[in-house]
C-alpha cells in the first residue's frame, strides 16, 4: 500500500539471510525486471537508497546477526518510449530512480520525471517520494536562460528551487511527452534519439530492507 499522510511509513523486520544488495537505482530496476518472484533486497547506493536514507552501514553488516530493519514498499515506473528509427515500435524499460530529457548535458534538461526526487545527487523534486504512487514531473522550458538553469541546478543541491514561470512541477499517475529528437537519462543510462515516451507508475512494485 502506497505511503498515507500522518501514517508510518514501514514496518519492523528481522534482515534475511538471503538478504541481495543492490548497487543502484538501476541494479533496482534490472532486479525487477529479470526476476518475476523478487528475492529480498536493498540497496547501497543511488537515489532510492539516499531520498530513504539508507546508510551503507547497514547493507554491510553481517548477515548471520539478529538485526532489525525495516521493511519499505517502493513504486517503480515504467517507461515505453520511441526513437527516431524505432518507426512506430515502441520499446519499453523499468525506471526505479529519475529519468531526464536531455540536449547535450544536465543543464540542457527540458523534462525531469522522478520517482524519488533525486538527479545526481540534487534534491530537485523535493515533494517527490518513492511509494506515494505518483510520478514528480518537472518540465522546464527550453526558452528559459542558462543564468537562470545554472541558479536553479545550484539552488536544487539544498531542496529548493528558483520560482519562475518557466519551471513547472507537478505530479501524475502518467504522464507522456513528445518532442524532437533528445536524449533520454533513465536511472543513468542514456539512450539517444528519443521522440516519445509515456510513463506509468507501478505502484508497490518492490519491497526494500534497510
Amino acid at each position: 500500500m502506497t505511503i498515507r499522510k500522518n501514517s508510518d511509513y514501514g514496518v519492523p523486520a528481522p534482515r534475511p539471510s538471503n538478504l541481495i544488495v543492490l548497487d543502484n537505482d538501476l541494479s533496482i530496476a534490472n532486479h525487477f525486471t529479470a526476476h518475476q518472484h523478487l528475492e529480498p533486497s536493498t540497496v547501497s547506493k543511488g537515489s532510492i537508497a539516499q531520498s530513504l536514507g539508507i546508510s551503507r552501514r547497514l547493507t554491510q553488516l553481517d548477515s548471520d546477526s539478529n538485526q532489525q530493519m525495516t521493511l519499505v514498499q517502493i513504486d517503480l515506473l515504467q517507461i515505453n518510449y520511441k526513437t527516431r528509427v524505432s518507426d512506430d515500435l515502441s520499446l519499453s524499460l523499468i525506471v526505479a530512480g529519475t529519468l531526464a530529457i536531455q540536449h547535450r548535458s544536465v543543464l540542457s534538461t527540458r523534462l525531469i520525471l522522478s520517482n524519488s526526487g533525486i538527479l545526481q545527487g540534487r534534491d530537485v523534486l523535493p515533494r517527490a517520494h518513492p511509494n506515494d504512487g505518483f510520478v514528480d514531473v518537472l518540465e522546464i522550458d527550453p526558452e528559459i536562460s542558462m543564468r537562470q538553469r545554472v541558479t536553479a541546478w545550484r539552488r536544487s543541491s539544498t531542496g529548493s528551487h528558483l520560482p519562475h514561470p518557466r519551471l513547472r512541477d507537478s505530479r501524475a499517475i502518467d504522464f507522456e511527452w513528445s518532442g524532437h529528437p533528445s536524449k533520454m537519462v533513465a536511472d543513468g543510462v542514456a539512450y539517444k534519439g528519443v521522440v516519445w515516451l509515456q510513463c506509468t507508475v507501478i505502484p508497490d512494485a518492490m519491497s526494500i530492507y534497510f
